[in-house]
């Protein structure tokens, strides 16, 4: 605090004609070209400094209330998903660097043909949404939530979440890690890619990564009632599907984890795409459940309002999109446990699209 002062009394003292007559290297004479400005405000700040010294001698400062100072609220920090996504490598936020080469060079693109531009590229921008919806979750003092996401594959993505939700107890489900062997004994033939990821043993060792066929009720049943669903457990609150892509294994996904889901939590659904594997759920799906959301059951003449998922409808909250991606929200009806039947796409769930949106009812 002081070292400013104790500079500018210096430089006031050795630029001052008074301290030329002290050190004798004039004649006095020159005590009349005395800068007495400069002189004058060196003094004020001389004796300043030795009131503010003499307080400190004289009223020393109170001992430090430690009690009171833990007692104060700490603010703690959110973290942003972009800037962890970016360093683990996965795709949800690639669309940020690839989008810049594709443009560049088409033949870097996945769909140089597409006519929009962010199409384009390989990689995603998620981070936009999962920003919005989980950053609160992303402190170091946050509510302890279960975290669901299916499709570990390299695990690139479940690094990320790892990073960004360190309060969360995180599950992930992947099909790769199977025992290798033909499918149709449910065993993997393509290699276990889940083994690349450094934490792979000692997520499997947790009992943390799963191995099996998330579309397969009996497998999500078991590691839902064996794994997950414990006495002291968080509540399951965010359910993430990047796994196949596959338009019936989403449908999965949607009808078996939203019962299950608690109150205000949310079911996310990457990559809903204008692709042969997943444009059934962009085109058949998800205009039903928007339809459903919306749904009062009043009966016009004009008008006969059906309900396309009456399993379903009446635990949503809200259906919140951004470009291929969108999140599916709980409401504050409890969550249950619905058996199979229940639990699983209804059989005409794609086959009788057109008619429940658009009728004859």
């Amino acid at each position: 605090v002081f070292e400013p002062i104790q500079k500018n009394l210096v430089s006031y003292f050795e630029k001052s004609s008074l301290m030329v007559i002290v050190n004798k290297k004039l004649e006095p004479t020159s005590y009349q070209r005395c800068d007495w400005k400069k002189f004058l405000i060196a003094a004020c700040t001389a004796c300043l400094l030795f009131m503010l010294v003499g307080f400190n001698f004289a009223y020393p400062s109170k001992e430090i209330d430690e009690k009171k100072i833990s007692s104060l609220p700490i603010i703690q920090t959110e973290r942003d998903f972009k800037e962890i996504a970016q360093k683990t490598g996965t795709d949800k936020v690639a669309g940020y660097t690839q989008l810049p080469e594709c443009l560049k060079d088409p033949e870097k693109c996945t769909c140089k043909e597409c006519e929009r531009e962010v199409c384009r590229p390989w990689g995603h921008f998620y981070d936009t949404l999962y920003n919005r919806w989980l950053k609160k979750y992303s402190s170091d003092d946050a509510e302890e939530i279960q975290f669901l996401e299916i499709g570990f594959f390299y695990g690139n993505g479940f690094d990320a979440y790892s990073q960004f939700l360190p309060r969360a107890e995180k599950h992930s489900m992947e099909i790769s890690c199977l025992e290798p062997g033909p499918r149709n004994e449910g065993k993997w033939p393509w290699g276990n890619f889940a083994i690349k990821n450094s934490n792979y043993d000692s997520l499997r060792a947790a009992r943390r990564l799963h191995c099996g066929d998330a579309s397969s009720y009996e497998f999500l049943n078991e590691i839902w009632t064996k794994e997950m669903k414990r006495p002291g457990a968080p509540p399951l609150k965010v359910v993430i599907d990047d796994g196949s892509h596959l338009s019936e294994q989403m449908a999965t996904s949607l009808f078996f984890w939203l019962p299950r889901i608690e109150p205000g939590g949310i079911l996310v659904m990457e990559d809903i795409q204008p692709i042969t594997e997943s444009n059934k759920f962009r085109t058949h799906i998800l205009p039903q459940v928007i339809k459903d959301l919306h749904w009062c059951g009043n009966n016009l003449t004009e008008i006969t309002d059906t309900r396309c998922f009456p399993g379903i409808q009446p635990l949503l909250a809200g259906v919140h999109c951004e470009m291929h991606i969108c999140v599916f929200e709980r409401n504050d009806a409890p969550s249950y446990e619905p058996d199979k039947e229940n639990s699983s796409t209804p059989p005409n769930a794609f086959s009788n699209a057109q008619k429940c949106l658009f009728g004859p009812h």
